[in-house]
């Protein structure tokens, strides 16, 4: 019996499996630092300038972190414009298919190489049990002869 089993199945691409992988990323996308850049200033006046400026990209000022207000350091986050999210998601979507595809294709070298080890496993096992066959066999044939070849001891009374 051998001792390497395969369980499962190989895996298959599967359309729903990449969405769910790439909407998992959007979701750490969209409530990560990823989709945000940072406003900074040395002065209240630059730093006024660097908001606006990029409000006017359509950048937004985010409302859940912080805005830093400390002497010669001040700084914003804000949310990237959705052209750019949308941008950088495709890219990325572009990423986690690639990913997935390297996953798929590492299970199947998985499931190849076990397959060839319980193969060859299954075949050292059959071996291995013809060559005892045959061999007890022999010895059969051994022991038939030795004991041909000798009669009965006779032992006078």
């Amino acid at each position: 019996m051998t001792t390497i089993k395969i369980k499962g199945t190989i895996p298959t691409f599967d359309q729903n499996e990449l969405e769910r992988r790439q909407q998992a990323y959007k979701h750490w996308y969209l409530n990560t630092r990823e989709c945000k850049e940072i406003a900074r200033g040395e002065l209240p006046f630059r730093f006024l300038q660097t908001v606006i400026k990029m409000s006017g990209d359509g950048y937004v000022l985010d409302e859940k972190l912080p805005i830093r207000m400390e002497s010669l350091n001040y700084s914003a986050y804000m949310t990237k414009p959705q052209h750019i999210q949308d941008i950088e998601l495709a890219q990325k979507f572009g990423k986690v298919k690639e990913d997935y595809i390297f996953h798929l294709k590492a299970e199947r070298e998985l499931f190849k190489e076990l397959l060839k080890s319980q193969l060859i496993e299954k075949d050292e096992i059959k071996e291995a049990d013809a060559i005892a066959s045959a061999k007890a066999k022999r010895l059969l044939e051994i022991e038939s002869e030795v004991n041909s070849t000798f009669t009965e001891l006779v032992i006078p009374e």
